[in-house]
């Protein structure tokens, strides 16, 4: 018979020792650092991409809204702060609407659409807030719009207006009347709007309708442009502009109504224009220097939407007389952006 003799001695099992766990750590580390930028690069790519997408289904509810009205929809109706003069005329009835609000029936947005009481206040903004300026004091605020049901529909947030790339605060910070629906009533920003002449359509009310033909933006205030009408050809004028949440200057625009400085955006104030002259702000990039510029937290421009349906991206680097000439739809000038 065979005796077999066992070792006493515990048998030792291989293992890692500290320095080999530690290789394998720094290599683990080596390759998440090299794969983090690749993926942050695809993320950025699917949001600048879904962003694109909701400029293109504003733009062709804007074909849809033409097509059904026989004109396009306004960049928003009577607007309460604006000021008054012998040239500019005032609004007798204030709504303070946004023209985005007529778009929501081609935006699958029956159901809040139908909520809505367009006849009547979508903000009750009827005064100046700055500069000794008055407001529209030939005008009559319609409705009450704590009261009528659109004011508590405004802090609504549709994902069709905001672009996933901005991380800024998508409701109203402020809690004065000047910008939101009324106190205490939340206004929901919007990544997007109507292309106009800002400034000019702060500084007199209907600024739109008393200017020639070639000296008009797609939109202003109860503007009626036809497509007809862009005679510099509807693929080479900017219809929807991006923008970002938060601004410098103000607060950004919101989807619903027209508060204090809402009035559209004007890519003649430049793209990504962080900068606002007058202050000592500091500029910080996905903060538009102040209401009414063009922006996004794109890297290097701002989508926008052309008057054919069709979406760019518009570099910052592209020369604000050129983007101003873009900008109006029947000058006579046609520059490629390309």
């Amino acid at each position: 018979m065979t005796v077999r003799h066992t070792d006493p001695r515990p048998t030792r099992r291989p293992g890692f020792t500290l320095i080999e766990l530690l290789v394998v750590i720094a290599i683990i580390a080596i390759l998440v650092g090299m794969l983090l930028p690749a993926v942050q690069k695809v993320r950025d790519a699917a949001a600048k991409s879904k962003c694109q997408n909701n400029l293109k289904q504003i733009a062709l509810a804007c074909h849809n809204y033409e097509g059904a009205n026989g004109k396009l929809p306004p960049a928003g109706k009577g607007y309460g702060w604006c000021t008054v003069s012998a040239t500019y005329v005032g609004d007798s009835s204030i709504t303070n609407m946004n023209g985005l609000v007529l778009l929501l029936p081609h935006l699958e947005q029956g159901p809040l659409d139908t909520r809505l009481d367009k006849n009547s206040a979508f903000g009750n903004q009827n005064t100046g807030y700055c500069c000794s300026i008055p407001g529209n004091t030939n005008g009559t605020l319609t409705g009450d719009c704590t009261t009528n049901g659109n004011g508590a529909l405004m802090g609504t947030k549709l994902s069709v207006f905001t672009c996933p790339s901005d991380d800024g605060n998508p409701l109203m910070t402020s809690n004065s009347a000047a910008y939101r629906p009324a106190v205490n009533l939340d206004g929901a920003r919007t990544n997007y709007d109507f292309v106009t002449k800002a400034s000019s359509e702060f500084s007199g009310c209907n600024w739109w309708k008393v200017q020639s033909a070639a000296a008009r933006p797609m939109f202003g205030q109860n503007s009626s442009t036809r497509i007809t009408d862009i005679k510099d050809g509807s693929s080479n004028v900017f219809m929807i502009a991006e923008t970002t949440f938060e601004v410098y200057n103000g607060n950004g625009n919101t989807w619903g109504y027209r508060g204090w400085v809402m009035a559209g955006i004007d890519p003649n104030n430049g793209i990504n224009n962080w900068n606002y002259p007058t202050t000592p702000f500091t500029p910080r990039v996905g903060r538009v220097g102040s209401w009414g510029y063009a922006g996004s937290l794109h890297h290097g421009g701002c989508s926008m939407a052309m008057g054919d349906g069709s979406v760019r991206f518009v570099s910052e680097k592209v020369p604000t007389s050129l983007l101003n000439q873009i900008t109006l739809m029947a000058d006579g000038f046609s520059p490629n952006i390309d």
